[in-house]
């Protein structure tokens, strides 16, 4: 643990810092290969093979990372350009039924709101207040549905939603499952293939260990990439001329309305412009969350999960949607204290005050203190915030 540690020079900045289900750490890894592609770049303007590379190396990591292919991998703007562009892409309208989760994150809600105004469909949101069994999900669907979009850890319970029994059930009404793993990929383990997600939208800025400046990647099935058409298509969705974009450019007799066809890859899903410099970034990542295996770091994610949880219960703190079916943990935990939201805020701000770092969260009469554990915490960590915690409940700062 002391060698992961190192890796991230921020938790130093801290005394405890359980927070990364706002924003994770950036280990020095990412920061290094960002640096020096900056410097690449510096030098020579036209270095775009170096971006090319880690494009292609990204691609291959994050395939590996969640049971993919490579060419069902595309790069996007966070996840809300991801779930943006297979909304989109849907063929949907008047009749037909999108189902969503009352507490899922606000983009999401906020996505497939405003797209089924627009497309004339129906929103079939499923009650639960953040803990959806694959039970009650399925009591909604029927043959109107055309997609389940929900995220796969809920953002304020942390509740881990069982994809391989949805999927199933999904897939039996001919719908598609389209999921946001921004809480869930990085820490926990997910194969896309067997756990049958159609699509899948990924931020980096969380546990994928990226800067908070836009980072995020999508899966899209194979089987779908000649059915989803995410109009318009910029020149870079399109698949790449003979010769290559560099003699594409250069060709004197290329007719500008005789392109390309639209490329068969997911990259049909992307921004259709230039390289981004931010592949560099979530290829660093994904490599580092391959090197030390997907498996340790779920294994180690949900140890400190239950070690937390074990510590508050006894203590008699109240954990939001507990159960002892660890198919439904994930690396947030929700704690109640019994304190009014008001004075649960002010506890938050008084931890911050003393070097913990945590949040607060919570909607439709849920909230609580939002802890989130990752690889590179420690069961010192979690000893130091509970012992805060417990010292702040009782001294005269609130």
């Amino acid at each position: 643990m002391e060698d992961v540690r190192k890796l991230f020079p921020a938790l130093n900045k801290f005394r405890a810092y359980l927070d990364t289900a706002s924003t994770g750490l950036i280990p020095s890894t990412i920061h290094r290969a960002l640096v020096n592609a900056l410097d690449a770049l510096a030098s020579d303007p036209h270095a775009e093979e170096l971006i090319d590379s880690y494009t292609s190396r990204a691609r291959s990591e994050l395939a590996g990372l969640i049971g993919a292919s490579a060419d069902e991998i595309a790069f996007t703007v966070r996840t809300t350009e991801g779930l943006k562009n297979t909304l989109r892409s849907l063929r949907v309208g008047s009749g037909d039924t999108l189902v969503g989760v009352d507490m899922d994150f606000p983009t999401v809600t906020s996505l497939v709101d405003s797209f089924c105004r627009v497309r004339g469909c129906r929103v079939r949101i499923v009650g639960g207040r953040g803990v959806y069994t694959t039970e009650e999900l399925r009591k909604v669907l029927d043959g109107t549905v055309k997609a389940v979009v929900l995220s796969s850890v809920q953002w304020v319970s942390g509740w881990k939603v069982d994809l391989k029994e949805l999927s199933e059930a999904v897939h039996e009404y001919g719908a598609l499952l389209v999921v946001d793993g921004v809480q869930h990929v990085g820490a926990l383990s997910l194969d896309v293939r067997s756990e049958g997600v159609d699509v899948l939208c990924v931020g980096g800025e969380k546990w994928m260990l990226n800067p908070y400046i836009g980072t995020g990647f999508m899966y899209v099935k194979r089987e779908l990439l000649d059915v989803l058409d995410p109009y318009p298509y910029g020149i870079r969705n399109r698949e790449v001329p003979e010769g290559g974009w560099g003699a594409y450019w250069a060709d004197p007799d290329k007719d500008l309305w005789k392109l390309p066809p639209i490329a068969r890859s997911a990259q049909k899903f992307e921004w259709g412009g230039g390289l981004s410099l931010f592949a560099v970034a979530l290829y660093e990542a994904a490599r580092t969350i391959n090197s030390f295996g997907i498996r340790n770091i779920e294994s180690k994610v949900l140890e400190l999960r239950k070690y937390l949880c074990d510590k508050l219960l006894s203590e008699g703190f109240s954990v939001y949607g507990y159960t002892d079916d660890r198919k439904h943990w994930s690396g947030i935990t929700l704690i109640r204290t019994g304190l009014n939201p008001s004075r649960e805020r002010e506890v938050v701000k008084v931890l911050k005050d003393r070097g913990i770092a945590v949040s607060y969260r919570g909607a439709l009469g849920i909230s609580g203190i939002r802890a989130s554990t990752h690889f590179y915490n420690s069961k010192e960590d979690v000893e130091v915030f509970v012992e805060e915690l417990k010292k702040v409940l009782t001294s005269s700062q609130l």
